[in-house]
């Protein structure tokens, strides 16, 4: 698979041919050379030239012979159409220096990233790319990552492509709304903002028991990367644009090289919704590359190493117990939580600072309920086991929360084919709910 450099024909300087010869010599790979007249007419007088002088730069990099080739094209469309130009390593471009008209606003990066032809390199400061691909120095690289987002999954993926090149200390930053992540995990703050303590007063603070659960996640997401250079974890509380957020912690912390997964979008969605690519691409004062989703590499399918099981004290749920259990194996962990439903006129919910618990009257008898549940023979004593009580008048939603907190792989719903008069047992329309609603798998437990 070939490196392609795709460079503007009226430029007077061409950085970014440099970058793309130092990144073929290093990985190995050819080297295409594309020049493109983007908004002017090409005729076959002015292409002659441009190939001569493609030709004559090419000559001037000293990569073995065979290993350069030159190609001129008139328009991007012209560029998407090359069958090697779709299926590349990596794309280089230049950041600035195309003559687009005024409506057209996206750069040739843009549209080259936003079309999926490979990881697209947007060049600025283009020595310090040169020095790290020919190991001078290492790169301070910013990588947008986010839990929820498959293309932040093509992002991190494309890390290890960098640490072949080089060294890379690796800053994984998730730019997080606070208000979004409290009601996604389930951690409520009280009405009255008196109530909290100074330091958490600041909307834009992330909660203790957020930003632990944040943390966890996104150092799940990175997972362990081979080659050298270390790995730090950002969280960048904020509301706005998230691209914004993002180029603040690059310039801030001096990064050389900034990562970004993109979506491919209709020209609606993109005007409507905005993209962070987009806004990083236009914006970034250190070079950009684009990993467009497509990249994404499935993960693969493990075992379950913990399991949330819902328990309503019913017969159902000591059956989902026993299933969860036999699922985990050694050293794997089941998570008990109990639901109380909140009923209309039910007093004793004050402003709470975290998850709503049991109503304090039953908290402590419901967890000592939670904890007779566990089994307690050797194969039992050999899992990891916790229990939680929390009350919610959606009770698919409390679950769906808990999950989020607690990072399980799986729930494990035990139902029943007769209604029960229980105040807090689970209805039928709990399991359905589950399933269309939960992010994690939801195994069902039928009646026997």
């Amino acid at each position: 698979m070939a490196i392609v450099c795709a460079s503007p024909l009226m430029a007077r300087e061409s950085r970014e041919v440099e970058v793309a010869a130092a990144l073929a010599a290093r990985l190995g790979e050819p080297l295409l050379l594309v020049g493109v007249m983007d908004g002017e007419p090409l005729t076959d007088a002015v292409r002659r030239e441009a190939q001569r002088d493609l030709e004559a730069q090419a000559e001037r990099l000293h990569l073995p012979p065979g290993r350069v080739s030159c190609r001129v094209r008139s328009d991007t469309e012209e560029v998407l159409a090359d069958e090697e130009c779709r299926h590349s390593r990596w794309v280089v471009a230049a950041a600035e220096g195309w003559r687009t008209s005024a409506w057209r606003r996206a750069s040739l990066p843009e549209r080259l990233a936003r079309h999926g032809c490979g990881p697209v390199l947007s060049v600025r400061r283009a020595d310090a790319l040169v020095d790290w691909m020919r190991g001078r120095r290492r790169l301070l690289v910013v990588v947008g990552v986010d839990p929820l987002s498959p293309t932040a999954d093509a992002a991190v993926g494309f890390l290890r492509e960098l640490r072949r090149v080089g060294p890379c200390d690796v800053l994984a930053t998730y730019v997080c709304s606070p208000l979004e992540a409290r009601e996604r995990l389930g951690i409520h703050t009280p009405v009255h903002v008196d109530v909290l303590e100074p330091g958490l007063r600041d909307m834009e603070a992330l909660d203790p028991a957020v930003q632990a659960v944040l943390l966890r996640e996104v150092r799940e997401q990175v997972g362990d990367l081979l080659g050298e250079g270390s790995v730090e974890v950002v969280l960048e509380p904020g509301f706005g644009r998230s691209a914004d957020h993002l180029l603040h912690v690059a310039l801030s912390r001096g990064a050389d090289l900034v990562v970004v997964g993109m979506r491919a979008q209709g020209p609606v969605k993109r005007w409507w919704h905005g993209s962070v690519s987009a806004g990083v691409l236009r914006n970034a004062e250190q070079a950009v590359v684009c990993v467009p989703d497509t990249l994404h590499e499935p993960r693969r399918a493990q075992p379950p190493r913990s399991v949330l099981v819902p328990v309503d004290f019913s017969d159902a749920c000591m059956r989902a117990i026993t299933q969860a259990r036999s699922m985990v194996g050694p050293g794997g962990r089941v998570h008990l939580l109990h639901v109380h439903r909140r009923r209309f006129g039910e007093t004793g919910f004050m402003d709470h600072y975290g998850v709503l618990p049991e109503p304090p009257r039953e908290h402590e008898a419901t967890l000592q309920r939670l904890w007779d549940l566990v089994p307690r023979d050797e194969g039992a004593r050999a899992l990891r086991w916790s229990v939680e009580g929390v009350s919610g008048e959606d009770i698919a939603l409390a679950i769906c929360q808990a999950t989020e907190r607690e990072g399980v792989d799986l729930v494990c719903l035990g139902t029943s084919g007769v209604p029960s008069q229980a105040p807090d047992a689970l209805p039928v329309v709990v399991a359905r709910e589950l399933v269309a609603r939960c992010r994690r798998p939801v195994m069902v437990v039928p009646a026997s």
